[in-house]
């Protein structure tokens, strides 16, 4: 901040004439819940939102999540306005939200992911979840650098996700990771916000929430 000095009536006075902007870098998203029949599976969700979007979940453009107390229904982040509601859902108008990125910025966060050792059988990669909570914490751990944040302090509790899709029952396992982070490469931790973490994107994993 910058001032001037200038005399009037022989006294002297300051008057503001520019300030310092702090450019601080962040992401504009967009957030809403989307209420599918009871039944819809998130791998049928995902199918109908990808229609809105033109994309996979993952591929920048959204993420989401199931809403563990109302089924059917999904929490949805975009990273553009909607233009029209997925087909056969309700969906409240979606609210801006801007997430603040700069270094050194300090949130709590919750993260469901799936994560673990990679084989190959043939050409097809299949994953492993780990089977312990302490090994998602050592994964989440040592990547955190590559992701752009920095853990403070989280805990990791084991989940499924259980769900038919065409009539085959799947089981994915997972990770819920709760606790609080820092922000430490920004540009970094917004491409990982957009893309999302570990697999199974399309069935609703990998969304990054963070609040204070």
């Amino acid at each position: 901040m910058n001032r001037s000095a200038q005399k009037t009536d022989g006294k002297q006075t300051s008057s503001l004439v520019s300030y310092t902007r702090l450019d601080i870098p962040q992401i504009e998203l967009f957030e809403t819940a989307v209420a599918f029949e009871p039944e819809c599976d998130p791998i049928t969700a995902h199918e109908r939102l990808r229609q809105v979007f033109g994309q996979k979940a993952g591929a920048g453009q959204f993420l989401f999540r199931a809403d563990s107390s109302v089924p059917g229904r999904f929490w949805v982040r975009s990273t553009v306005p909607w233009k029209v509601k997925p087909a056969g859902a309700s969906a409240f108008e979606p609210k801006r939200v801007i997430i603040q990125l700069a270094a050194g910025l300090m949130y709590h966060f919750a993260l469901p992911v799936c994560v673990g050792h990679e084989v190959y059988e043939g050409e097809e990669k299949l994953l492993h979840p780990f089977p312990t909570a302490a090994e998602f914490e050592a994964w989440f751990s040592a990547n955190a650098l590559s992701f752009g944040l920095k853990p403070l302090m989280f805990t990791a509790s084991l989940r499924s996700l259980r769900f038919r899709y065409e009539g085959v029952p799947y089981r994915i396992d997972h990770a819920m990771f709760e606790g609080a982070l820092e922000v430490a490469e920004p540009e970094r931790m917004k491409r990982q916000i957009l893309r999302g973490f570990g697999s199974h994107r399309r069935a609703g994993l990998g969304l990054l929430h963070l609040y204070n």
